[in-house]
């Protein structure tokens, strides 16, 4: 009897241990998910040779499943000069570990893994893989319509919770084509460039 209930101990007290450090994740994925507005840091280049910068980025991050640590990203950079008025993209983000990854499948160039940053759930900030440039979200619209309040100062993931609050997702995201404009020929952020 003392044998089994050591076994169920043991069991209980893994279970806890992995929970756990999958619960730190999930909540900083459901802080994520959502809508943010800011500087990333894009530009594209013409066909001419002119690079253009965005003035502003709107993101959305919408997890796979209620409490996943994954899902999928809509970008759109915003042009106030420049041929193309904006630019949007797809992605795919996770966060393991603490550290958030973008993949963009049409765009590998703009891949990049985001482990020094501040993370609230009105802003995110810090920067892109080992570049020293800066990039600062702010948050616009919740996916939930409750979030857990959280305060993640990152140099490699130390996590403070707090209480939680309510908001209610909506969207905002908007996209148009536009043609007869230069050709891009290459698209980036000044954020994985290196320092």
């Amino acid at each position: 009897m003392k044998k089994l209930f050591f076994i169920m101990s043991v069991a209980l007290a893994a279970t806890f241990a992995f929970s756990s450090c999958n619960s730190d994740d999930e909540d900083e994925a459901m802080v994520l998910s959502g809508e943010w507005q800011g500087d990333m840091g894009m530009w594209y280049e013409d066909e001419y040779g002119d690079q253009w910068d965005a003035d502003e980025t709107y993101i959305r991050l919408v997890p796979d499943h209620t409490y996943a640590t994954y899902g999928i990203g809509y970008q759109e950079d915003y042009y106030r000069h420049g041929p193309y008025k904006y630019l949007w993209y797809k992605f795919y983000w996770k966060v393991i570990d603490g550290v958030i990854y973008f993949t963009y499948p049409y765009d590998p160039n703009l891949d990049t893994e985001i482990y020094d940053y501040r993370l609230t759930n009105d802003y995110f900030k810090g920067y892109y893989g080992d570049s020293r440039n800066r990039f600062s979200l702010y948050k616009i619209s919740d996916f939930y319509y409750w979030t857990p309040t959280v305060y993640v100062e990152s140099d490699y993931y130390a996590y403070q919770m707090y209480t939680s609050y309510s908001n209610e997702y909506q969207g905002t995201a908007k996209s148009k084509d536009f043609n007869k404009a230069p050709k891009i020929v290459k698209r980036g952020s000044h954020f994985n460039e290196k320092k």
